[in-house]
């Protein structure tokens, strides 16, 4: 008996063991996925300098980046989960804790945007490049004259904070997500921008840079949102509640939602157009039926 508890307890420390080396590997594994150095391919984008592009460039921004980034773009606390992770959206402008004064030139704004890496050359976390990739030049270059022209505001924002949990799973390849360089196809072709107007053409390029699809799925028929807090987004083709509604309904319920993970604020900011664009561009799609049944959060 003495034998056998000896070789049960031995077989303990050693899985143990194992398991420590384990998630050892795997934190270092995604610690270093975060600290090393990216190197990629920036396109030449001319960014210029006139009030009316800088004007276009803010409606970019209020449309796009203030969800993470607040209102001023001085930044905000974005995912505050000391059990996962800390994550703030940085200060984008010129003043203190801002990172305006480490953007140097265009093209590190350029970078930024598109692919995910910060002026260091480290991979952004959390920063939708996969879907800003699809700004097109004009709208990229607007938003950088933009960004560039901000007033400083002087708040300073800690790095990012992930736990040893995030890290084994990043380390695990379970948490690519969070950090978008890490499977982005920094070579795909770019569709051209369509002319402005209240058509499904340019809906289809606002869903694409706005980022519908990372939350509600690559068809749009609804999924649970990827990260550690699982929120259903719902169907948004004529599968699901959108078959009740029409054009003025959608712009109803755009003017008057609020909820926590779903940007309406941003959505609201767009010009009527805009709006009328992305529910011509949604009521145009096949009738899908809805990938997760309500209540499966």
């Amino acid at each position: 008996m003495r034998k056998f508890l000896k070789w049960i307890g031995i077989s303990l420390a050693t899985v143990a063991g194992a398991l420590v080396v384990l998630v050892a590997v795997l934190v270092f594994l995604g610690g270093r996925k975060l600290s090393a150095t990216r190197t990629v391919a920036v396109e030449t984008v001319a960014v210029p300098s006139d009030p009316a592009a800088i004007e276009r460039g803010a409606h970019l921004a209020r449309t796009r980046c203030v969800f993470c980034h607040g209102d001023d773009l001085g930044g905000k606390k974005f995912i505050d989960d000391a059990s996962f992770m800390v994550v703030n959206g940085p200060n984008l402008t010129r003043g203190r804790g801002g990172l305006g004064s480490s953007y140097a030139d265009d093209a590190t704004w350029v970078r930024a945007i598109r692919h995910g890496v910060n002026a260091q050359g480290r991979a952004l976390i959390v920063m939708p490049s996969e879907v800003f990739y699809f700004l097109s030049d004009n709208d990229t270059g607007d938003l950088v004259a933009y960004l560039k022209s901000l007033p400083p505001v002087d708040r300073d924002w800690p790095a990012p904070r992930p736990s040893v949990l995030a890290k084994a799973l990043l380390g695990a390849g379970k948490l690519d997500s969070m950090v978008p360089f890490l499977y982005m196809d920094h070579q795909a072709a770019r569709p051209a921008q369509p002319p402005p107007g209240a058509t499904a053409e340019n809906g289809e390029y606002i869903a694409r840079t706005f980022g519908c699809r990372n939350c509600h799925g690559a068809d749009l028929s609804g999924q649970l949102t990827p990260g550690p807090k699982k929120y259903l987004a719902g169907n948004l083709t004529p599968g699901g509640p959108l078959k009740e509604w029409d054009e003025e309904i959608f712009l109803q319920m755009v003017d008057g939602r609020e909820h926590e993970e779903m940007p309406w604020g941003m959505l609201r900011s767009m010009h009527e157009d805009e709006q009328r664009a992305l529910w011509r561009f949604l009521a145009a799609q096949p009738a899908r039926a809805s990938t997760v049944a309500a209540g499966s959060s």
